[in-house]
């Protein structure tokens, strides 16, 4: 079936907008509206016929006219009330019934794991543990098709132009999560310069274009699970990323990225307070290996 109407809800967060560009490559030959919100609009990309982006407060005071599927991935109310009131055929995630956020049975492998899992946040947790999957491949799955590696699109105006070694080292992360924040970046850095390296630390950028800059020209990107691992990723820059209280099997790697896993994650996980002894179990050593074998594996 082709020239179909795809509405896409998905707002944030930053790094799940980037990673469920993925999704476009199965519509390729069909009209597709992605509702994001402020900044993430940005993210996507700005040329591709067939896309039309639109800000969720845009598009709540909009006739929107029929698709013939709505895939609505995020949990907030609002979205999913946004994606419920949709002249639809098909919805394919989260939508609102009697006031409460619920979600499609095909959608249920993604949203089992999550806040509005009909199995409750400690089994949702379990759930989430167990599982083997990459997002990419549990939402191609919900769209009834096979992930086959399928590369992330973003705007197209920021090539990747890295410049020998630079090593970009983002060190920071949201307050959501201060178990990503590894305390070693400063050490790991000064070791990578008395090898030759130069280092480039993040600073926030009053636009995300000038961050995806940032991020193009370097040779080697290193950070915690972050917007900026995922961006990295998606210009394809070989990179390291450490994992002290997310998931590592939901990021699938695209064999550019060097995963490395604290031993004590699994008793930090998605825990909002701040763990000493998660990010102590991943040494300098460790990281600067990692890193040497990606310049190796990837000489400039």
């Amino acid at each position: 079936m082709q020239n179909r109407r795809i509405l896409l809800v998905k707002t944030g967060a930053s790094g799940d907008v980037v990673r469920t560009s993925t999704l476009l490559h199965l519509y390729q030959n069909d009209q597709v509206v992605w509702i994001s919100k402020g900044a993430n609009c940005d993210l996507l990309p700005q040329e591709l016929p067939n896309l039309s982006i639109l800000d969720i407060d845009q598009a709540a005071h909009q006739d929107l006219g029929h698709f013939d599927l709505v895939i609505s991935l995020d949990d907030e109310l609002s979205c999913a009330q946004l994606a419920t009131k949709a002249s639809k055929d098909k919805l394919v995630g989260a939508y609102v019934d009697d006031g409460k956020v619920l979600y499609s049975e095909d959608s249920s492998e993604w949203f089992d794991m999550g806040l509005i899992s009909k199995f409750g946040k400690q089994q949702a947790d379990e759930i989430k543990k167990q599982n083997t999957a990459s997002v990419q491949e549990i939402l191609f799955r919900m769209m009834g098709h096979v992930f086959a590696g399928e590369e992330y699109l973003i705007r197209e105006d920021v090539p990747a132009k890295p410049q020998a070694k630079l090593v970009g080292i983002e060190n920071r992360a949201g307050d959501r999560w201060p178990t990503k924040c590894w305390d070693k970046y400063e050490e790991l850095a000064d070791q990578l310069r008395d090898r030759g390296f130069r280092i480039r630390f993040f600073e926030q950028r009053d636009h995300l274009k000038d961050y995806i800059q940032d991020i193009s020209e370097c040779s080697i990107f290193i950070s915690g699970d972050t917007l900026g691992m995922h961006l990295a990723l998606a210009l394809k820059i070989p990179s390291v990323a450490l994992f002290t209280c997310t998931s590592s099997t939901e990021i699938y790697g695209y064999q550019r990225m060097k995963k490395i896993v604290s031993s004590k994650l699994m008793d930090a996980f998605y825990t909002r307070e701040y763990r000493q002894d998660v990010l102590d179990a991943i040494t300098v050593d460790e990281v600067l290996d990692a890193i040497l074998s990606l310049e190796s594996q990837n000489p400039n």
